[in-house]
């Protein structure tokens, strides 16, 4: 299996971007498809299973959990989308796919870690779709992150992470103080080394490598093989 260190997966994103003109809301657009392909799987048919809970960062990550939730709307899924963390740190692109998604008919609500109408919400979806952090994170898991995260562990229900549990490091699979413990990671790309080693391996479930539309001689060209 091929395995992405933190580094290479910022350096293949920036080239595919910068120097391959791939436009980024198409690849967040792909990374978001492969996600709510995997929540769909889960949930099934039956209509009692509809109601999906999707926790975001600021970031690119929270970004794809955001297009996430928006094609799952279209697919007929009650979605409720919680925001957690500061919304004047959302990026760019993921408030291009706020805009989108508010275009459909959904929002971005603010998480609230004393919310008792939240967390009965949480208890009765049928999935949680972790999109707090990506491959990036390198500081222990605090404040109202560290509630959700928390919140995810003790639903009674599966969870799916976007490219890696939210307090994995990216490269040791090491626990950044608490982590998400999912059922399935759908990574992009390729896989990570915080993945398949380290507690990450534990935490990540089965993991799900989906290509979001970086060339694959791209791929070969920063990973050296």
């Amino acid at each position: 299996m091929r395995l992405a260190a933190t580094a290479q997966m910022k350096e293949l994103d920036r080239t595919a971007i910068e120097e391959r003109k791939i436009p980024s809301l198409d690849l967040m657009e792909r990374a978001a498809g492969a996600v709510a392909k995997k929540v769909l799987q889960i949930t099934g048919k039956n209509d009692r299973n509809r109601q999906i809970a999707i926790f975001c960062g600021p970031g690119n990550n929270g970004g794809d959990g955001v297009a996430a939730a928006r094609l799952l709307m279209e697919r007929g899924r009650e979605v409720r989308i919680f925001l957690v963390g500061d919304r004047k740190k959302m990026t760019p692109d993921s408030l291009a796919m706020e805009q989108k998604l508010l275009a459909t008919g959904g929002k971005l609500e603010a998480y609230a870690a004393d919310s008792s109408e939240q967390q009965e919400w949480i208890e009765n979806s049928a999935c949680l779709v972790d999109a707090l952090f990506g491959v990036g994170l390198k500081r222990p898991v605090t404040g109202d992150f560290l509630s959700a995260v928390r919140r995810m562990n003790h639903a009674p229900c599966p969870v799916v992470s976007c490219d890696i549990p939210s307090g994995i490091d990216g490269d040791t699979g090491n626990v950044l103080g608490e982590a998400v413990r999912a059922d399935c990671t759908v990574t992009f790309t390729c896989s990570k080394y915080g993945l398949e080693q380290g507690d990450g391996k534990e935490y990540a479930g089965t993991v799900e490598v989906a290509p979001i539309g970086i060339p694959e001689e791209l791929i070969c060209q920063v990973l050296g093989s």
